[in-house]
């Protein structure tokens, strides 16, 4: 659509929107999450034994506790500042997203899905509940946009320059979350696999190699965390197939249940007890499946690079889900944070590739709307801001 090329304020709009949807009521007077607390309680700790112990008794990897200290050196730790350094990497990701969207390579569509990435992330009640905890996923938002920006980047233009930032990043994102060596590990041999190469040339990819290197040590830590039943208890719950459905409900949808509340039975939320949960057809159901064709488009007839990105997608998505199905990890939509940029790259790449502009607009305003009420009006919404 023409009026969104090179329109800067429709992304300011969008940033504000997000911010001010993440900061309305972020202090509320719950109190702090038992993750929550594990996270500010380290702040008591100095930079000597005590601090690295303290760490050491911890199944969460260590970056976000090295970047609430640093947060609170230069604030304070109060609960509402702790809560900020949750806020601002969330909507800094959304920014992020946007430059995901233009680094996509296509002529004609590369503003329309950046605004339609960052538009999706700052209405995202998936991102709005973290923004306002003090927990690891917003940092893991923020540093997953990063990865995928350079990944793309590295795709069309391999040098050492993306490759090394790539890399720095990638490390960064396993340093935050003690599952995330999964999806790093696919993007990188999907990079691989899927870019043409016109001749043999794997010089861009050795800081690549590196950083995998790099991350060797920390096999016999993720080998331990997940051998010991104390640490293994911290991340199983019994698996449940209505699960996968939450999975998409909860990302794409304003309506948070796998997140929150955990119900059994996918299907007896649509159904109800006795009649059909219209409220739940209208707010999730629709929702995710619009999410769930936008992604479908983006595959057909697609581009080698969206044959990456779908495969990746899937690859972690399989794995965990394998892993889950084994009993050795909880199928819980924040564990598959990683993915969430990738998705919504994804959505964004199909609905830009509707050829009526007039279905890009009613798909775009029936999104944008059933979201949005949700989350301001509707006292279901597992959003802080009642």
């Amino acid at each position: 659509m023409s009026f969104l090329k090179d329109n800067k304020v429709i992304l300011i709009i969008i940033l504000f929107l997000g911010f001010g949807l993440r900061l309305w009521n972020i202090n509320c007077p719950e109190g702090f999450w038992a993750d929550e607390y594990k996270a500010f309680s380290f702040d008591i700790f100095k930079y000597h034994v005590g601090f690295f112990e303290a760490l050491k008794t911890n199944c969460y990897a260590p970056l976000h506790h090295f970047y609430l200290k640093i947060w609170t050196t230069i604030f304070n730790n109060s609960s509402f500042m702790i809560k900020m350094s949750s806020l601002v990497p969330n909507l800094l990701g959304c920014f992020v997203m946007y430059h995901v969207g233009k680094n996509y390579q296509t002529k004609h569509h590369s503003i329309e899905i950046g605004l339609a990435c960052a538009c999706v992330g700052a209405i995202s009640s998936f991102l709005i509940y973290f923004a306002q905890e003090a927990r690891i996923y917003s940092l893991i938002f923020l540093l997953s946009s990063l990865v995928l920006l350079y990944s793309i980047k590295m795709y069309e233009f391999p040098c050492q320059k993306n490759a090394w930032w790539l890399t720095f990043y990638s490390i960064l994102l396993i340093l935050e979350h003690t599952i995330a060596f999964v999806f790093v590990i696919f993007n990188i041999f999907g990079l691989i696999a899927f870019r043409e190469r016109k001749k043999k040339n794997i010089d861009p990819y050795m800081p690549l190699v590196a950083g995998l290197i790099l991350c060797l040590p920390l096999i016999p830590f993720l080998l331990r965390l997940f051998a010991h039943p104390t640490y293994i208890s911290r991340w199983w719950s019994p698996f449940n197939w209505s699960n996968i459905g939450f999975f998409f409900t909860d990302l794409f949808s304003p309506v948070l249940k796998n997140l929150t509340t955990h119900p059994v039975d996918f299907y007896h939320q649509i159904v109800g007890t006795s009649s059909i949960n219209i409220g739940f057809v209208l707010f999730a159901l629709v929702s995710a499946v619009m999410a769930l064709v936008m992604i479908i488009r983006s595959n057909i007839d697609a581009r080698r690079i969206n044959k990456y990105f779908l495969s990746v997608s899937l690859a972690v998505f399989l794995t965990l889900l394998i892993t889950a199905i084994a009993d050795k990890l909880a199928f819980l939509t924040k564990y598959y944070a990683e993915l969430y940029p990738m998705l919504i790259l994804m959505c964004a790449i199909g609905w830009a590739r509707m050829n009526s502009r007039n279905s890009k607009i009613t798909c775009a305003t029936i999104y944008i709307f059933m979201t949005l009420f949700f989350i301001l009006v509707s006292h279901l919404s597992s959003i802080k801001l009642v």
